[in-house]
């Protein structure tokens, strides 16, 4: 059991002590570890579930699993990527309840996460019920998943009843506010070679980000077309950089002239480290209400939005006129080949 309880469950104290007398160090972390954590730690930037799908683990694979989970913690706490520390935490919050609700052991198994979690609980005398939990404790988790709210539970006499599945989503959460709670890791116990791997994860995952969200826009909006200041500010705010207002708002005006949707627009702004849903749904109203422009070229260079490569492949004086002659340039080549 002790084993299989490794590998499902990496950041319990169990798999810590059991790390602990591996006896490997942050400098000499295998490389396949390290691959394991990057790929961890992309699974989680995507929202998809991270399975070995191996029904016949080996002592090495275990291991292997043991080590990536740290190592993952030092790269998302070097890393800059937004939100990434919650959707790796998320990403294991989804493990850890199915590892328990699609165990043949499923009550023995998340008693013992329990027990290693220190859960103060009781076995239920209620036929109906699997546990009962003190309501503080319950209180003490994060409440991602909706099914957890204390609104869809039974409660009475200062104690919440949960049934088998709702003991492994309750055990989740308290996973999930584990690791939550447990990053950033201090930097200085950081080995410096980590910095440059989490760098190297951050610039990917905005390649696959761009990547992905340029994908939704296919047929409406082409970035490759977009003049360099637009370009430029663009790709920062996919990577999820804070843009200064007038930033901001001159991105919003022309991603909204070239055709952009509210919906796309929100998905886009979403990536700002202080991102605010209500308050950029406001903007976006305001930028389609009021059919905002775009700021001409003199203004983007008093915004301090103007580049370098705005002197070399920029003749325009509206970024909307790049846009279009580059939109033009398409359309005459694609009219040219089909006479062909």
């Amino acid at each position: 059991m002790d084993g299989l309880f490794f590998e499902k469950f990496p950041f319990s104290e169990k798999a810590k002590l059991r790390l602990k007398e591996m006896g490997i160090t942050p400098e000499d972390v295998p490389e396949d570890a390290i691959k394991k954590a990057a790929l961890l730690i992309s699974r989680a930037n995507a929202n998809k579930k991270y399975d070995l799908g191996v029904s016949n683990l080996t002592d090495e694979m275990v291991e292997l699993e043991l080590i990536a989970f740290p190592v993952a913690k030092m790269l998302l706490s070097l890393m800059k990527t937004p939100n990434i520390r919650e959707k790796f935490a998320d990403l294991i919050r989804k493990k850890t309840f199915d590892e328990i609700v699609d165990s043949k052991d499923s009550k023995d198994l998340s008693l013992i996460l329990a027990d290693d979690f220190k859960v103060k609980y009781e076995l239920s005398e209620e036929k109906e019920f699997f546990v009962q939990v003190p309501l503080l404790e319950y209180l003490d988790i994060y409440f991602v998943d909706n099914e957890t709210k204390l609104v869809n539970k039974s409660v009475e006499g200062g104690k919440v009843y949960l049934g088998v599945n709702d003991f492994a989503r309750f055990l989740s959460e308290k996973t999930y506010k584990k690791i939550v709670d447990s990053l950033p890791i201090d930097k200085v116990a950081i080995p410096k070679k980590y910095l440059s791997l989490a760098r190297s994860i951050d610039s990917q995952l905005v390649v696959i980000e761009k990547k992905n969200f340029d994908l939704r826009l296919t047929g409406k909006v082409n970035p490759d077309f977009f003049p360099p200041c637009m370009k430029n500010v663009y790709a920062q705010q996919l990577a999820g950089e804070a843009l200064a207002y007038y930033a901001r708002l001159s991105l919003g005006a022309f991603l909204y002239q070239v055709g952009m949707s509210k919906v796309d627009l929100l998905t886009l702004f979403s990536k700002s480290p202080d991102f605010k849903k209500h308050i950029a749904q406001y903007h976006i109203d305001r930028i389609f209400e009021k059919e905002l422009s775009a700021p001409g070229c003199r203004k983007i260079k008093d915004y301090g939005l103007r580049v370098k490569e705005c002197d070399t492949v920029c003749t325009v004086k509206h970024p909307m006129q790049y846009y279009l002659r580059k939109m033009r340039q398409k359309n005459r080549i694609k009219n040219k080949n089909s006479k062909g």
